[in-house]
């Protein structure tokens, strides 16, 4: 399912559709102009260079070259052909979207929508929950479950938008695209306001994860570092969705931030180990051995309740191309991180996913300017 057969397709693909484009344009001055179609003679040369520059053209291979300098270049080729896919002209397919989410409930049951975050419905007082990464069993007394949500209202979705924290969000002028959804994820409590026009401003489930209280609020080690998370939540709508269940040591400090946590905007709650581990599993199954990201991760769970899924802010390359050369990309558009490119994930490899995806119609990735 991975990139190595598709790109080669798609390399001999985009060949064809240059070449078939070519001929068209040809043909079409031809007979505008009643020449004869037997070369390009009689063509001025203004029109021949009029759309297509071949000097322009990336090369991507030399001869007498490093090793080293033949795997840039690989990348580099790879980046392109992924920048070219995702401006290709895009259509959902109902029929595939359908397959996939029946695929998901087969595997791991209609519930599955239902396990989002724990709710008094699918975690009962003394239920067992696992740790994703730790061992042991986390039992649910009775004094949480009392602060639990009921359940999960949002089985089935219409047009969904999954925003990711990739640089290439910056300057791409897509917030008004991304809040037109009717139910938005986002991922690691991302700054919202000074990036709207970009990234937009609405929120309805929003991830945090525990890197995140260590980084920004010290692991809530003082009330001090408590009086600063809560303030800052404010700008967040719906569910903070706090990925708690990685080990007992983390869940200690997710339950000192939900004792300060008084926000009537939006409502604390604790991602269900479980549904992580079924999402997990199904696509170690299909060969993606990597902790899932957080993006990928919310993907998963829209394709299993979203009639549409968009994405945004997905570009997982610290370089990118237009039409004339490569750029840089940020790791994040609201941060500088350093060696912030050498992560957990394998990105690469979800990416060359989820462009498939794209192209099959089961998902949009919108990359670079929204229209």
């Amino acid at each position: 399912m991975y990139c190595n057969r598709w790109l080669v397709v798609h390399r001999v693909l985009c060949a064809t559709i240059y070449i078939d484009n070519s001929r068209r344009r040809t043909n079409r001055h031809c007979q505008h102009k009643e020449h004869e179609c037997t070369g390009h003679s009689n063509i001025p040369k203004e029109h021949l260079y009029n759309k297509f520059k071949t000097e322009h053209f990336h090369q991507f291979h030399h001869s007498n070259i490093s090793n080293q300098t033949a795997i840039f270049d690989e990348q580099n080729e790879k980046l392109f052909l992924y920048g070219k896919l995702l401006q290709r002209e895009h259509k959902f397919n109902g029929k595939n979207i359908e397959r996939l989410r029946e695929e998901i409930h087969q595997e791991l049951g209609t519930n599955i929508t239902n396990l989002l975050f724990v709710t008094e419905e699918n975690s009962p007082i003394g239920s067992k929950l696992p740790y994703v990464s730790g061992k042991g069993l986390w039992n649910v007394p009775s004094k949480f479950y009392e602060s639990l949500p009921k359940n999960s209202t949002f089985n089935r979705l219409n047009r969904c938008s999954v925003v990711g924290n990739s640089g290439s969000l910056l300057h791409s002028n897509c917030g008004r695209h991304i809040d037109e959804a009717d139910f938005l994820y986002r991922c690691n409590a991302a700054p919202l306001k000074p990036f709207a026009a970009d990234a937009g401003a609405k929120s309805n489930h929003t991830s945090f994860n525990p890197s995140i209280f260590r980084k920004r609020y010290k692991g809530i080690a003082k009330q001090s570092f408590l009086k600063k998370f809560v303030p800052d939540m404010l700008q967040y709508h719906g569910y903070l969705w706090g990925a708690c269940f990685s080990r007992s040591s983390t869940l200690a400090m997710c339950m000192k931030a939900i004792s300060g946590y008084n926000i009537k905007e939006s409502v604390f709650v604790l991602a269900h180990p479980n549904h992580f581990k079924y999402f997990q599993d199904y696509w170690i199954r299909r060969g993606k051995h990597n902790y899932l990201s957080t993006g990928f991760y919310y993907t998963s769970d829209a394709l299993s309740r979203c009639n549409e899924t968009h994405l945004y802010g997905f570009w997982p390359f610290p370089r990118a191309f237009d039409d004339i050369s490569p750029y840089n990309v940020s790791y994040h558009y609201f941060e500088k991180l350093e060696n912030a490119w050498k992560e957990p994930h394998a990105m690469n490899i979800e990416f060359s996913i989820l462009v498939q995806l794209h192209l099959l119609g089961v998902i949009k990735i919108h990359n670079g300017k929204c229209e």
